[in-house]
């Protein structure tokens, strides 16, 4: 079985075995069959993993993946395994307190670099491989702006 590392994917922008350029068929032989595949016409299509999403242009060329749908208080948003690979979900877990301080202070830590920049309105985090630690631009009732996941869009 794979184990798909989120700190590895923020490290390098490789998610497991599976590298932006590839094709669907070489994804879904490598890491199995989708819960989901979503026609999006023209744009392509969507392969589902529980909440990682991995988008497909109209040549099914791999152009992005991304899972920005994360909730500490919601297992189904973070973890996954199926017969050929299980996520390690690292900072995707049951924490409701990370702040981009935080999770910046971790990805230091690991020798992970990265930097704060604006992005969509919001403060991010952007790792050297170009990923990205998604962080909500609203506050929570404790005041932490929440993180909402990981994309790779370069």
């Amino acid at each position: 079985m794979i184990e798909i590392s989120i700190k590895e994917f923020i490290r390098t922008g490789e998610f497991g075995p599976v590298k932006l350029g590839m094709n669907k068929n070489e994804v879904v032989s490598l890491i199995g069959e989708p819960e989901s595949d979503n026609d999006m016409g023209k744009t392509g299509s969507i392969l589902l993993y529980a909440w990682y999403e991995l988008f497909f242009d109209h040549e099914h060329v791999l152009k992005s993946i991304q899972n920005d749908n994360y909730r500490p208080d919601d297992p189904e948003s973070y973890e996954f395994s199926n017969a050929k690979f299980r996520i390690d979900s690292w900072i995707l877990n049951s924490d409701r307190t990370q702040t981009i301080e935080s999770v910046e202070n971790l990805l230091n830590i690991e020798g992970i670099d990265c930097e704060k920049q604006f992005y969509y309105d919001r403060y991010v985090l952007r790792a050297k491989s170009g990923v990205i630690v998604d962080f909500s631009d609203e506050e929570n009732e404790r005041g932490i702006k929440w993180l909402v996941g990981v994309r790779y869009w370069p």
